[in-house]
Formats: structure tokens, sequence, C-alpha cells
């Protein structure tokens, strides 16, 4: 126990008074936490936005091109094949006139 002019402090009355500034401080920081995830919430509702964005951006020129590649990689075999059957008929007509 202490005297200071006219006050008595026990150590009681000071760990009260440290567990009600410490409980002030507690619900300050959750504050600011609340705050703080509210904020990185919409932070990443922006960005899955953004990517999302991104990702159209970029697979378009890719389905461009394998819809070309597919349209490429049909007409050759399709001219192959038409080289085939000329040429199968060609030699058909050689054996039947010969």
């Amino acid at each position: 126990m202490l005297q200071f002019s006219e006050v008595t402090v026990t150590m009681n009355g000071v760990l009260s008074v440290l567990y009600a500034v410490i409980g002030v401080m507690i619900i300050v920081v959750l504050y600011h936490v609340l705050f703080i995830v509210v904020d990185l919430r919409k932070m990443m509702r922006r960005l899955e936005d953004t990517t999302s964005q991104i990702e159209a951006i970029l697979l378009k020129p890719l389905a461009i091109i394998d819809e070309a590649f597919t349209w490429v990689v049909e007409h050759v075999g399709h001219m192959k094949k038409k080289k085939k059957k000329s040429k199968d008929e060609k030699a058909f007509d050689v054996e039947t006139l010969s």
C-alpha cells in the first residue's frame, strides 16, 4: 500500500485499473481488426474481378489460335485424303488401260 498526498494506492486498485486499460485496448484492437477485415474483403473482391478480366483477355486469343489450328489440321487432312484418292484413281485408271 502506497500513500500519495491523501490518495491511497493498493495493489488491487492498480490491478483493477490495469485490467480496465487492457480491456479498452482489446476493444480498440478488435475495432481496428474489423475494419481491416472489411477492407481486405473489398480488396479481394476487386482482385477477383481483375483476375477474371485478365483471364478472359488471355483466353480469347488462345481460343482463336485453337480454332485456327483445328481448322488448319482439318484442311490439311482433307487435302491429304484428296491427294491419296487422286493418286489411287490415277493408278486405277492406269491399270484399267493396260
